[in-house]
Parts: C-alpha cells; structure tokens; sequence
C-alpha cells in the first residue's frame, strides 16, 4: 500500500482523493495538469529541498518537465534515483510519489527531462482545462486547423485550450468525421501569432443549427516539444486578454 503524500510536498488527503492505477487514466490525468499549465514541486530522493518546475507534455510510458528551479536542481535530478511530485490547480491536486528519469534532452538549447510514467498517482479533480474563446481581432485575422488525410478539411477555430480547440467547419451533410477519428498530422493556423502541427482526435461534434455548420470538439493529442511550448505560451498570452468559458 502507497505511503500518505509528505507534508513538504504540501500534499494533504483531501476527503475525496483516490488512486489512479491504470495507464489511461493517468495520462488523463497529467495531461489536465499539462493543459492547466501547472506548477510541479518536486523532491528528489527523499532530500529536504523543495524545487519547482513545469510539466511540459505527456507521451506514451513516460512525461516530460522543464523549467526546474532553483538550476540547482538540475544536476541534482541528473544523479537522482527517486523523484516525487505534487501539483495544485484550479481545484485540481496530484500526488506522484515515485518517479525517476529516464533521459535528459534540449530543444534549441532549452533542456527538458523525461520521466518515467508512474503506476500509481493520488488524484482530487473538480474542473477541466480552461478554454479560450479567441478575441476577435484574433479570430477575424483567420484562425483555423486543417486535417490533411484524402482531402484537406479546414475549419474556423472557435475556442482554445492548452488540450485541444472548438472548431466551426462548412461541410455538407452526411458529415465527412465522428467521434474519435483521428488524424495524424493537423495544423492550427493563427496568422502572425500562431502555427503548429499535432496529432489530432474529434471527441465530439454537433450542428449548429442556426449557421448549419459543423462544430467539434478536437483533442491535440501529440506534438514536437517546440510546437507544444508555442501552444503553451500562446495559451499564456490570451488567458491574459480573455475570460476563460
């Protein structure tokens, strides 16, 4: 059985707190940390110091972080054999007692690090990520994502989140997508503030019936850690600007 967080981590049992023991729902999970932009505290083996960093993305049996501070901490994670983490945001609280890394990288000289994907994390969750509907001097400029596959399907983008985006797309009925298509390569386009590509997945969609047009729900499901770091920091400028739905 899975020892109580510790106190330094600031990781007090709320009353509804659970474990999370399979896979999916742990990379659910931190992937609502990563669309939160939180902030990680984090304990390497066992010492007294406290360091912070970010959780950057979440991939396939592992996760990624960056931004370690103090800088200290960077070397002490490189000869580190056990990591812990914590992370409190917007009603949401995570607990991973036991990590440890798996590599060291950098993008454009930025370093990043690659953790192990634990077995067990304490979760408590009350909110999803925070969306942004798009200013309209953003969204009159052209935002839109493209899927490319037999044939190109362009949409307007509506809304957008760390996650994933709302996009508004005139197409013809019978509807050319359902839920949980997936599409390798994606791009999102918001001229002279934004361009990127993902793996994508339609979660939802319905018709507005007032433009008769196609409104879904899209999830970025994988990118290169440089487009995710323009999503994240793009996401960072608008939250300034707007109100979140």
């Amino acid at each position: 059985m899975m020892s109580e967080p510790e106190p330094a981590l600031g990781a007090v049992l709320p009353a509804d707190s659970r474990y999370l023991n399979n896979v999916d729902d742990i990379v659910r999970c931190l992937k609502q940390l990563r669309d939160r932009r939180s902030n990680l505290s984090m304990r390497i083996d066992k010492m007294e110091e406290i360091y912070q960093c970010k959780l950057l993305d979440v991939g396939e049996g592992s996760f990624l972080i960056e931004d370690v501070q103090p800088r200290s901490g960077i070397a002490a994670i490189q000869q580190s054999k056990q990591l812990s983490l914590s992370a409190r945001a917007e009603g949401m609280f995570v607990f991973i007692e036991k990590t440890k890394l798996l590599k060291i990288d950098a993008e454009r000289g930025i370093p990043f690090f690659e953790l192990k994907l634990p077995s067990s994390i304490l979760s408590q969750q009350r909110r999803r990520a925070a969306r942004f509907r798009l200013p309209l001097r953003v969204s009159a400029s052209g935002a839109h994502i493209s899927f490319f596959g037999e044939e190109e399907i362009s949409g307007r983008i509506i809304d957008i989140s760390a996650g994933g985006c709302r996009a508004e797309f005139d197409l013809p009925a019978p509807w050319p997508v359902k839920n949980d298509d997936s599409f390798d390569n994606c791009a999102i386009t918001i001229p002279k503030l934004l361009e990127l590509h993902s793996q994508a997945v339609i979660r939802h969609f319905h018709e507005n019936k007032h433009s008769q047009k196609l409104v879904c729900g899209i999830e970025l499901t994988k990118m290169h850690v440089t487009d995710r770091r323009r999503l994240e920091h793009f996401i960072q400028t608008i939250s300034r600007t707007t109100e979140s739905d």
